[in-house]
This record gives structure tokens, sequence and C-alpha cells, in this order.
């Protein structure tokens, strides 16, 4: 596998973890950032899809797992300050304005520069 084709694969992890294998439980958990466990269960499946493709492509162990726990928490962190803000300021909670876009694009531009920094050092 080449590394660009991983790049590729850890996107589409992100995106089958974020909008595909997402329960209704973390979803509403993700909506106002109060019930914390369902938001580190979402946080886990990103790690877990992130770790197996790690390992797939040939990345030792050690620094897999380094790898998967940033991604663990980063992915928590940016989720929870989400989920904290919109349930803070309505607008941000309202997907008809504008700053719900321009939030939810945030959150994808943090999401995607975490899972390139691991790219990066595992490919490097």
């Amino acid at each position: 596998m080449t590394t660009l084709l991983l790049l590729i694969v850890l996107l589409i992890c992100h995106y089958l973890a974020d909008f595909c294998l997402t329960l209704r439980v973390i979803i509403r958990a993700k909506a106002d950032g109060r019930r914390l466990w369902p938001i580190m269960l979402h946080a886990a499946v990103h790690a877990l899809l992130i770790g197996a493709c790690l390992v797939v492509y040939g990345v030792n162990w050690q620094l897999s797992l380094m790898l998967m726990l940033v991604e663990l928490l980063t992915h928590f962190l940016i989720d929870t300050a989400k989920a904290r803000l919109s349930a803070a300021c309505p607008t941000l909670a309202d997907s008809r304005r504008k700053p719900y876009w321009m939030l939810y694009g945030l959150d994808q531009l943090l999401h995607q520069l975490v899972i390139v920094v691991i790219w990066y050092t595992a490919t490097c």
C-alpha cells in the first residue's frame, strides 16, 4: 500500500466512523456534550479503525498504539468542545444558520488535520 493510499484509507475510516457507525445514543450525546461516555465510545471507534489501518499498513504496534491514543483524545476533545459550544449558543446548533456550518466545517477540518498528522507520523 502506498503512503497516499494509506491517507485515503484513513480519511475513509473517519467518514465511516463519523457518519455510518454512529449510534443514536452518540448522536444525542454529541448534541449537548453533557454525557461523555457516548462521545468517548465514538472516539474509540475512530481510534480502533485508525489503529487497524496502521497495523495493516505495517506500522509497528507501539507507534500504532500511540497514534490510536492521539486519535482517541483529539477526537473526544474536538467533539465534546463542539457539542458544548452548540449547547451554549443556539445559533451554533441551528443547521439553518451559517454559524452552524462554520462550526461543523471547523470540526471536520480539525479532525482531518489530526489524521494528516497521524499519517505523516506513521509514514516518515
